[in-house]
């Protein structure tokens, strides 16, 4: 099995557009949000006879309706979910044999590309928000699994509102350039080593077998935490009793955060900073590295999040992968702030 880290937006739009781009058969994909930049992708595998299908969030901003919209002209499918029940926030790519799981829509902002389709160094540094993406090929198992999940969404899904059809693409903001910006890890891997997880309370039962199982360290990323709520409340608690035990444990917030959730944090035993666009970038992703293990989730730490939403999450384990990410978090850490600044 081929396994392959990239960090966006150092590398993981330019992987992500390479796997849309060479794909030959079928492209399943349950995402967030997909704008402009990827609309296209999805589109001409349509025109060249590439089945696509496509759930998007029941929200019509950030480019959903016109994705649908152009999508269904050109050949392929588009569903809904979402519709009068908990966010469909998952992002989930199968394209042939290869499953990709990541924590950023696919939108320019999360998943910027060289327009050569380089990776570092050989490319110039992208501008975008700090995500954690992980490809899989070859791994027959996960990758059944990963259609079952697929399935199970699209079935539920259902056909885009009428009101989209008039719908207009909406702009979204400005984020840095972290640096240094790096290539992807590249891994021979045995698929026992990977498991998928999908739905928010999924999510939140890994995690917790994560930070409990911890011994060295854990290092967490995700754009905010909701500290009031019992689901963030919990893995707060737990990491707390990491600490206790010895093990080195710190959460970076991908901004700053409410007055009320950072005066909760605070209290805390544990080191939090966030992020500042204006040393580094944003933060979007949503990951943990324990010890030898790494979790990239599409999850925010909230009540939706940890709980009813349709969520996606791969856990590796190896250490290789595992140290790749704990790197990018840890110059991510260095760039940040205290959440009391």
């Amino acid at each position: 099995m081929r396994l392959t880290c990239a960090l966006g937006p150092d590398s993981a739009g330019t992987l992500l557009a390479r796997l849309l781009r060479g794909a030959r058969h079928g492209v399943d994909a349950a995402i967030y949000e997909v704008g402009p930049s990827y609309r296209w992708e999805l589109v001409r595998a349509a025109h060249r006879g590439v089945r696509v299908r496509l759930v998007v969030d029941a929200h019509m901003s950030d480019g959903n309706a016109a994705t649908a919209r152009e999508l269904k002209a050109a050949g392929g499918e588009c569903r809904v979910a979402g519709v009068g029940v908990d966010t469909a926030h998952g992002k989930l790519l199968i394209v042939d044999d290869t499953i990709a799981v990541g924590t950023g829509n696919l939108i320019w902002r999360d998943a910027p590309r060289d327009r050569y389709l380089r990776f570092p160094p050989g490319s110039p540094p992208l501008t975008g928000t700090r995500e954690w993406w992980v490809t899989a090929s070859g791994a027959r198992a996960l990758h059944r699994a990963a259609c079952r999940v697929f399935e199970a969404h699209w079935a539920i899904a259902t056909p885009p509102p009428q009101r989209w059809s008039l719908a207009a693409d909406s702009r979204v903001p400005n984020v840095g350039a972290p640096m240094p910006q790096v290539a992807p890890l590249r891994r021979r891997l045995a698929s026992r080593r990977l498991l998928l997880v999908a739905g928010g309370a999924a999510v939140r039962s890994m995690l917790r077998t994560m930070v409990t199982a911890a011994r060295g360290h854990l290092l967490v990323t995700v754009p905010y935490a909701h500290a009031g709520t019992a689901g963030v409340r919990e893995l707060l608690d737990l990491m707390e009793d990491a600490q206790a035990r010895g093990v080195e444990c710190a959460l970076l917030l991908g901004g700053s955060p409410e007055p009320r959730d950072a005066a909760r944090l605070r209290a805390r035993s544990f080191e939090v900073r966030r992020m500042d666009p204006a040393r580094a970038t944003s933060g979007h992703a949503k990951g943990a590295v324990a010890d030898a293990d790494v979790l990239v989730s599409s999850a925010n730490w909230s009540s939706a999040g940890l709980g009813g939403n349709w969520e996606v999450a791969l856990r590796i384990a190896d250490r290789r992968a595992a140290a790749y990410y704990a790197a990018a978090w840890r110059r991510d850490w260095e760039t940040g702030l205290g959440i009391d600044v």
